[in-house]
């Protein structure tokens, strides 16, 4: 594991995120332990260290774009083993099918050390574009002795060992019986209980996760909501992400998915809604009077061909909105860009979307991911968590404020990162990992689990 040190990051192009973000010159990032001490420029930080300099260590970032560690606000680390995999049916023709015939099968076959592998896999990658915070929604219904028990522990230590934070749920669903969603149940609530007695050193957190409305029935949407009352951390939930789950909540007589959710009590400012595709206006203002946020999956959504969300008009009711890969690469600086283009395209407008979009990943992100932490996460200000990436940028063009969008959008995204700092740790340094993990080691083994894997699949 990297070292936690007292960090000079500097000179470069700091860009802070959050609402409120802006673009320093020549400036640096003062870490103290694992929590951000000032952001500003870099030789007056230097300068007023005074007789501390001696206790602080340099990270030159050599004239580069200094980010914030970046979050990825829905991710499926499990799906890291389907990559390949040959499907044992005929293709499938629409999403209900994706999921019987991929998804939920896959789900059954994982075992504990298939957990660890796939999540901490994923997690190497990420590290080397900057990402240093996930939303994780998990399952593996049968993962021990026939039950998801004790999942999200070892999906849990693929975090820690690796060096990032998470917020973790397991999806509970009533597609394997009542058993295994009332073990899922108590498996979230068990590990939430265990983040808020300092499992994790305050890098990992727990959220109540749910499939989707369709896959559960009344008594475990019920179960859901008085769990979330006593808890209030929250739900994780796909919603409306095909038109199948909005004609299922309107044949139980309700105007779709999310009008589901809101009698049962799911919908809140700690609850967090992925797709949100086939919605009503109604729904959308639901949505909006609750402080429930929504997260885009833009990438996905194009490959299961299920359709586009109308990320403009969501922003314009003030929903908090946030941008993740339900799986397809840990990597989120590629479904931000789809998020842009697909906007427009939807729209058949080239005027839209460009503000949307970048806001998507340096305000909703940030402010999505910081309601499951005890201080912020992915911005650089005084008092946040120390997660930094320093990319491997030199932008050819003015960088600013008012430039930063064409800079993420044209070239940060495209750039992998030149150091990575998460917790006051250096993970990442001058391009290679400084983690005590074996990664050839590390994928060989992935390698053998996943052959067993698809044979039992």
């Amino acid at each position: 594991m990297g070292r936690m040190a007292r960090l000079l990051v500097g000179p470069g192009s700091v860009v802070t995120f959050g609402k409120d973000g802006e673009v320093i010159e020549e400036g640096g990032v003062l870490i103290d332990g694992n929590v951000i001490e000032s952001v500003g420029k870099y030789d007056d930080l230097h300068r007023a260290l005074g007789e501390r300099k001696e206790e602080f260590e340099t990270l030159d970032a050599g004239g580069r774009v200094i980010l914030p560690g970046i979050v990825n606000a829905h991710m499926h680390f499990y799906s890291t083993f389907a990559r390949g995999m040959a499907l044992k049916d005929a293709p499938p023709e629409n999403f209900v099918q994706i999921l019987e015939r991929l998804w939920w099968r896959l789900d059954k076959a994982l075992g504990p050390e298939d957990c660890y592998l796939s999540a901490a896999i994923p997690i190497l990658q990420g590290l080397r574009y900057g990402i240093t915070t996930y939303l994780d929604h998990h399952a593996s219904p049968f993962y021990r002795e026939g039950t998801p028990l004790g999942c999200l522990e070892e999906v849990g230590q693929a975090v820690l060992d690796t060096g990032v934070r998470a917020c973790l749920c397991y999806e509970v669903s009533d597609r394997d019986g009542q058993t295994v969603a009332e073990v899922g149940m108590s498996e979230n609530e068990r590990f939430i209980e265990m983040c808020r007695t300092g499992h994790g050193g305050g890098r990992l957190s727990g959220m109540i996760g749910l499939h989707a409305q369709f896959t559960c029935e009344d008594d475990t949407l019920e179960r859901a909501r008085q769990l979330n009352d006593y808890l209030r951390a929250g739900c994780h939930i796909h919603c409306a992400e095909d038109v199948a789950d909005a004609e299922n909540a309107r044949s139980r007589g309700f105007q779709g998915a999310v009008d589901r959710l809101r009698e049962f009590g799911i919908l809140g400012e700690k609850s967090i809604l992925a797709h949100c595709i086939h919605i009503t206006d109604a729904e959308v203002e639901m949505i909006a009077s609750s402080g429930t946020a929504v997260v885009h999956q833009p990438t996905s959504n194009m490959n299961n061909a299920v359709g586009a969300a109308a990320i403009v008009d969501l922003a314009a009711e003030g929903i908090l909105l946030g941008v993740g890969t339900d799986g397809m690469s840990p990597v989120v600086w590629n479904d931000f860009r789809t998020a842009s283009w697909l906007m427009r395209h939807r729209a058949a407008d080239p005027r839209q979307g460009w503000g949307e979009s970048v806001a998507l990943l340096v305000e909703g992100n940030p402010a999505l991911a910081s309601r499951y932490f005890e201080k912020p996460v992915g911005v650089l200000r005084e008092g946040a968590f120390a997660d930094v990436a320093v990319m491997d940028y030199f932008p050819p063009t003015p960088l600013s404020k008012d430039s930063l969008g064409g800079h993420l959008l044209f070239g940060l995204s495209h750039s992998t990162a030149y150091h990575v700092v998460c917790d006051g740790k250096i993970l990442l340094e001058s391009g290679r990992l400084k983690l005590d993990i074996d990664e050839e080691g590390l994928a060989a083994r992935a390698r053998e689990h996943a052959q067993e894997l698809w044979e039992r699949f």
